[in-house]
């Protein structure tokens, strides 16, 4: 797949089928997100791929706890047809089952760079995204479905504890990976005029 298109097409895939992924495709996705650049080449990344159904069922309840309690707990009307209602049925879903979805990855990074003083956690951030956002473009072109969250930001410490990821390790995302029951297809974003700058902020 060409790249240009990948990037074009790459939605994030939140219906997902439960069928496992085999380790090696999962093995790959973390091949490469590490292709990506990182600050001073410093490679700090560390990826938590996640498989065991009982790790599985402890982030679903975590998740159903708060953020399906505060945000999904009520269903909409059987007979809604709205886009809202749409939306929030298929965000149930995908907090309430998460459990179901074969796999997920916590993106990671030591807060170890640079070497030279104390360490700046705006490198650890630049890193780990920029190898997250390689990890999503991989199952796209590898017909995988994917989504970015930061569902840990509901209970880290709890992520923490539970993973046993150290304090001096900065979670990045937690990124669901299944086959999709959707499909891909072009992202819906804002025109390039509304947020390209000339020379200076505010500048057409």
């Amino acid at each position: 797949m060409d790249i240009l298109e990948a990037m074009e097409t790459c939605r994030s895939i939140r219906r997902l089928k439960s069928d496992p992924v085999p380790p090696e495709d999962l093995e790959r996705l973390v091949y490469y997100a590490t292709r990506a650049a990182s600050a001073g080449n410093s490679q700090l990344w560390r990826f938590v791929i996640v498989t065991a159904a009982e790790d599985r069922l402890w982030f679903r309840d975590m998740l159903a706890d708060t953020a399906g309690r505060l945000l999904f707990s009520e269903p909409p009307a059987d007979d809604d047809d709205s886009a809202a209602a749409r939306n929030l049925r298929l965000m149930r879903r995908f907090v309430f089952d998460f459990d179901k979805i074969p796999a997920f990855i916590i993106t990671t990074v030591e807060n170890a760079f640079p070497t030279a003083h104390a360490p700046d956690p705006h490198y650890a951030w630049s890193s780990v995204y920029l190898a997250t956002q390689n990890l999503l473009l991989a199952a796209r072109g590898m017909g995988l479905g994917a989504a970015m969250t930061t569902y840990h930001l509901w209970n880290e410490p709890g992520v923490r504890s539970h993973f046993g990821i150290p304090d001096d390790v900065e979670i990045g995302a937690v990124i669901p990976i299944g086959y999709p029951e959707g499909r891909y297809g072009p992202v819906a974003r804002k025109p390039v005029s509304e947020v390209i700058f000339r020379d200076r902020w505010g500048s057409p």
